[in-house]
């Protein structure tokens, strides 16, 4: 599910369905990105290795809507993505049916729900810090101290749960997972839970308070039913973001807590951003990851967003420091895209 962009020339960029038949929508979007990763020191490890090259990511969105038998709305769908030829999940987007009645809505599904994995600090291309130094290959994937979805982030394992809307004020949520991981056996469609696995619950909130240009966001999670210390992990969002005219400004505050050595992270991000016309729109970002036992990773990144109608087109460029917690660790980054939705 991609974060959440707090952007103000992109908006340009419009969701059109095409193929509607009755209450069948089928929509999408395509991303294609070049990024360039200069590191030092080049000679220490695999994942200080400089690497260039381009990457795409491409969602299918098919969705239903309609009414039950029982007056109740109902919303159901899935989405098909591929992300630079990935080939075992690209059927684990998006998966849900929603039983919707009034402001209440319970659902069932995958990665549809609102949760952790959000941003309020990056607020042009919304590429976060442990995005942009993540390179799609084994060289520095993972291994930055970036936190981007902290925690358990069960809502990319099928679970239950509720959404309530508060109108004019926002929406709270409560999510649970059985089977965090999604350890499966056998090959039939209803396939079983494999012994030993670890569920999940979350809670979060997303709404203005009313306030007209304000955004916030609060969310936790935390694994449940764990067997071993290493399977204990806690994860918090907090942020808010505020638009006064040209000037829209971010934060948020990230937190990984578990109980393996060095594993606790705290990551403070600032933005903003300032449309320099109703097309263009420059941003900045800060972030400082703090883990225990490590040095501070540390990220610096200016943004700029064009909007051409349907094609919008982001860049940014960053300068990361101890992206691993180690000192000395660095990395250049250049990422550019261009993005469309249909």
């Amino acid at each position: 599910m991609k974060k959440l962009l707090m952007t103000t020339a992109l908006v340009g960029s419009t969701l059109v369905a095409s193929n509607a038949f009755a209450q069948t929508t089928v929509t999408g979007n395509l991303n294609i990105s070049y990024k360039a990763i200069s590191a030092e020191p080049a000679t220490t490890a695999a994942l200080t290795n400089s690497q260039r090259g381009f990457g795409n990511e491409v969602q299918l969105n098919i969705q239903n809507k309609g009414k039950l038998n029982n007056g109740m709305d109902y919303a159901a769908g899935f989405s098909i993505e591929n992300d630079s030829q990935q080939t075992a999940t690209q059927y684990n987007e998006n998966i849900y049916i929603d039983f919707i009645a009034g402001n209440t809505t319970i659902t069932f599904g995958q990665d549809h729900i609102q949760n952790i994995d959000r941003t309020t600090s990056t607020l042009v291309t919304g590429m976060e810090a442990g995005d942009l130094v993540l390179s799609g290959t084994a060289a520095g994937s993972g291994q930055s101290i970036f936190l981007t979805a902290p925690g358990a982030d069960p809502a990319q394992a099928f679970g239950a749960g509720i959404v309530q809307t508060i109108p004019g004020f926002g929406k709270v949520s409560a999510l649970y997972v059985p089977s965090n991981s999604n350890l499966q056996t056998g090959t039939a469609g209803d396939k079983s839970v494999a012994e030993g696995d670890v569920g999940a619950h979350e809670i979060g909130f997303v709404g203005d308070f009313g306030v007209k240009g304000l955004n916030v966001h609060l969310f936790r999670n935390e694994a449940q039913k764990v067997r071993t210390e290493a399977q204990k992990a806690k994860g918090e969002n907090y942020g808010l973001s505020y638009n006064f005219g040209q000037v829209t400004v971010g934060y948020d505050l990230k937190k990984a807590q578990g109980v393996t050595t060095n594993s606790d992270t705290k990551q403070n991000g600032f933005g903003l951003a300032f449309a320099v016309s109703p097309n263009l729109t420059l941003g900045a970002n800060y972030t400082k990851a703090d883990k225990d036992g490590l040095v501070d990773a540390k990220s610096k990144a200016l943004q700029l967003g064009y909007s051409l109608g349907p094609v919008s087109l982001v860049a940014a460029a960053a300068k990361q420091e101890n992206v691993t917690g180690v000192s000395g660790v660095d990395k250049d980054i250049i990422y550019l895209a261009a993005r469309t939705n249909f």
